[in-house]
């Protein structure tokens, strides 16, 4: 299980939430969860911690070479998963999953419905068992819908309009033959953020200051750091970890020559 070290907000209770967490520390949020099982095209309440350790997940188990999906709804963590995911101004999925066996594993893939339409997103393959990130933005990466009358997929731009209404999100799993049957998939520290992607950054300098100057968003918390190298251990904070939505000019003296970047933290609100 990966452990994360967070900056950690009040939840509000209900509607989709930027910045929203499930860890499934609790038994009724882990079980308020579906697992659908392909093989009896049943959905069931997502089975609660298989590891038996302090960090507790949601899994399902392969009914021969079946699928399986493990998602959200309205019902699940009170709700804080689904709605206007465009107001709310989310753009990324990001998780852990387990998985038993890649031996009999395929691949995995997001999933979300929206309004009456499914999208998914490109499949992920797993090298190796155990434990490992996922993490997909809705804005830069390809989606795709199914076509049920050509019965084949074609690509989408998830836009505000599809964003608007959703009504579940989660992963389907697939595995590669009937080997998997009995094998155990799982998702833990599900998270809706924001766009995570590096805002561009423009350095200019006067007399004495250099002004770096860049456009920040919702839900992020930026801190500016400096380093005379590349290596990673080089860096340095200059000055204190701040918030701004929209146009951002920080003036740094011209004594801390060198290298400059704006690093992103995301703010992560636990499901209630």
């Amino acid at each position: 299980m990966r452990f994360l070290f967070l900056f950690f907000l009040v939840a509000p209770t209900g509607a989709q939430t930027l910045g929203g967490l499930e860890t499934f520390s609790q038994q009724d949020n882990g079980e308020s969860w579906a697992f659908y099982n392909y093989a009896t095209e049943q959905a069931f309440n997502a089975p609660w911690k298989f590891s038996g350790n302090e960090d507790p997940e949601i899994y399902a188990t392969f009914t021969g070479a079946a699928g399986v999906s493990l998602f959200a709804d309205v019902m699940s963590s009170n709700g804080f998963f689904v709605g206007n995911y465009a107001d709310t101004g989310i753009d990324t999925i990001n998780c852990d999953i387990f998985i038993e066996d890649t031996n009999t594993f395929s691949e995995v893939e997001f999933f979300i419905l929206a309004g009456d339409t499914f999208y998914y997103s490109n499949p992920y393959l797993v090298e190796q068992s155990g434990w490992t990130s996922l993490t997909n933005s809705l804005s830069r990466d390809q989606w795709y819908s199914y076509d049920e009358a050509d019965q084949q997929f074609f690509e989408v731009s998830l836009t505000p309009a599809n964003l608007f209404d959703v009504k579940e999100i989660g992963l389907n799993f697939y595995p590669s033959s009937n080997a998997a049957g009995g094998r155990i998939v799982a998702v833990d520290n599900f998270s809706l953020l924001p766009d995570l992607s590096s805002p561009k950054t423009r350095i200019s300098t006067g007399n004495s200051t250099a002004k770096i100057s860049f456009s920040g968003i919702l839900g992020i918390q930026y801190t500016v750091q400096n380093a005379s190298n590349l290596v990673e251990s080089s860096w340095r904070n200059v000055g204190n970890p701040f918030e701004i939505v929209g146009e951002s000019e920080i003036d740094v003296p011209l004594a801390n020559k060198g290298f400059f970047r704006i690093l992103s933290q995301p703010f992560y609100i636990e499901a209630p």
